[in-house]
């Protein structure tokens, strides 16, 4: 498929490439995160998609995984989008007792049951005056600085919750 070809947009997605797959010598916690690609299961150290081949779960998993990247998929667009349904859809993705956030931290937690796997939470990192998050949105406890990754997480263990921390 060509970059010149007008019809690429509605072909199937390339597989990911290789240098944008974990290749990270031992296996480190995933987290269940939309970032605009096909894959939402990222390593918690590189950032990058783990092959979900990888972590041993089930067809009916994959199934909800899917189905779940779907939906979060379609309200983040429509957020980026920044027309008529940018306030709700912001309003979807950062309220953590929304439709789509509780079905991804179930998901999460199945996933947590065979490879330890949190849920991202979602902030808007795009306004000027941007401050992360001290407490956990579900619990209120203090959230914990993640020791590893590329760049400061904070985690809720309890909660099974992640997000950015600068």
């Amino acid at each position: 498929m060509s970059e010149n070809d007008p019809y690429r947009k509605l072909y199937p997605p390339s597989p990911t490439p290789t240098d944008e797959t974990c290749s990270c010598p031992a296996q480190h916690p995933a987290k269940l995160m939309c970032a605009l690609g096909y894959n939402p299961l990222h390593c918690m150290e590189c950032n990058k998609e783990i092959l979900p081949s990888s972590l041993g779960i089930g067809a009916t998993l994959v199934d909800g995984i899917a189905n779940w990247r779907a939906i979060y998929d379609a309200i983040d667009r429509l957020w980026l989008d920044s027309a008529e349904y940018e306030l709700w859809a912001e309003h979807e993705l950062a309220e953590i007792s929304s439709p789509v956030n509780r079905r991804g931290r179930e998901i999460s937690s199945a996933i947590n049951e065979q490879h330890k796997c949190y849920y991202w939470y979602f902030q808007n990192q795009s306004v000027d005056d941007f401050e992360p998050i001290s407490n956990c949105p579900v619990c209120e406890k203090l959230l914990d600085v993640y020791t590893g990754g590329i760049f400061r997480q904070l985690t809720c263990e309890p909660c099974g919750l992640v997000t950015v921390g600068e």
